[in-house]
């Protein structure tokens, strides 16, 4: 199943995503979809060097559902962690939606 590599960046607590030219993007539509066991363990590879430079914090490869734009977590954690906090829909992610 695809996936793409999330953490939280230690400068704000926000959570990002891995794009495919190595930047930390704050939206899951602009994320890397990694489709194989090398790319994952590759972009693993990119998120310990991200947290050896203190950049971001806790990356780890999650499941999506590529069937076109937007991506779809497979999870309802990643659901949750891509829209933002849940208390309040006026803040977070989908407050700009």
């Amino acid at each position: 199943m695809p996936q793409v590599l999330t953490a939280n960046r230690l400068l704000d607590g926000e959570v990002v995503y891995l794009a495919s030219d190595g930047a930390w993007v704050e939206e899951l539509a602009s994320a890397a979809v990694i489709a194989t066991k090398a790319e994952g363990e590759a972009a693993l590879v990119t998120g310990i060097e991200a947290e050896r430079n203190q950049k971001i914090v806790h990356a780890y490869l999650f499941e999506v559902i590529d069937t076109g734009v937007p991506l779809r977590p497979v999870k309802q954690r990643e659901v949750i962690r891509a829209a933002g906090p849940t208390v309040r829909s006026d803040l977070g992610k989908q407050a700009r939606s």
